[in-house]
């Protein structure tokens, strides 16, 4: 966290601003007084405040003349942290879902920070290159949002408690250890990410490292193939849904027999020409 104690054992929040933007700011620092001795009072004050400092960096570069209508946040930054948290910017995700898909997160309480998928967007496509990785991270986070809605709520605590709560589900439909594993290392990748952006305190734990996996959650499954006319059902229903990337693993994978993995590796370099057709370069499957 960018925290630093003063003389009379206050915290105060700092945040150096990048040089390309200072004679924009006006200003080569942020500074703010957390008005607490306890560490952990003044780290839920800075995280708004750096999140209101970032935005103002953001606008410095992107859109200088809406600066004005923040310069009470750029002066003090005092009383932003509410407004922050409430700010209509963090719940663009929210609009973007489905109807039915939202209302799941209508009931979470979003007043005391920043909601965890508020910055999940840009963290997916600057992260991952491939499409399908992108989604899944957006899912495994959307998915995290019901346990720990805020920034705030980033704690070991609420995170063990997603792992756990996939125990408690019907055998049918519980999840492996192996697939909760794979969720929680994209979490724990965004929370890295936040730091890194500066958007979560530096020295904060993040709560996705060295979870239990119960033993409940492993097990082994067996998968039926899936008949001609059900692959048909589920092609039509991804066309009808607008998802063409899936409609290409789809065919992909029906005439060459290819994993997942192996088609999310594929490239327009891996097409050659042979006895006078296209192949896949190494599709040893076929």
């Amino acid at each position: 966290m960018n925290l630093t104690r003063l003389k009379s054992g206050i915290w105060q929040v700092e945040l150096r601003i990048p040089v390309d933007v200072r004679h924009v700011l006006g200003r080569t620092r942020f500074a703010k007084s957390t008005k607490t001795l306890d560490k952990r009072a003044a780290m839920k004050v800075a995280v708004p405040t750096l999140a209101v400092w970032q935005q103002m960096i953001e606008l410095a570069r992107t859109n200088p003349s809406q600066l004005q209508s923040h310069k009470t946040a750029l002066q003090s930054c005092g009383g932003s942290e509410k407004k922050t948290a409430t700010d209509s910017k963090h719940f663009d995700w929210l609009a973007v879902l489905r109807p039915s898909q939202a209302e799941h997160y209508r009931h979470l309480d979003f007043s005391q920070g920043i909601p965890l998928p508020a910055f999940m967007e840009q963290f997916s496509v600057e992260h991952y290159v491939n499409p399908r990785t992108r989604s899944e991270a957006r899912r495994y986070i959307l998915e995290a949002t019901q346990f720990l809605p805020t920034l705030l709520d980033l704690t070991k605590l609420n995170a063990q408690r997603w792992v756990s709560a996939e125990e408690s589900k019907p055998i049918a439909v519980r999840r492996s250890a192996k697939t909760m594993q794979k969720g929680v290392g994209f979490l724990s990748e965004y929370v890295a990410w936040l730091q890194y952006k500066g958007l979560l305190g530096h020295d904060a734990v993040n709560p996705f490292r060295d979870l239990h996996f119960s033993k409940q959650l492993a097990r082994s499954r067996q998968y039926l193939p899936l008949t001609l006319n059900e692959l048909q059902r589920l092609r039509v229903a991804a066309l009808a849904a607008g998802d063409q990337v899936l409609v290409v693993y789809i065919d992909i994978a029906r005439f060459t027999g290819m994993r997942l993995s192996e088609i999310g590796e594929l490239s327009s370099s891996s097409l050659i020409q042979s006895r006078g057709g296209l192949v896949f370069s190494g599709a040893t499957r076929c």
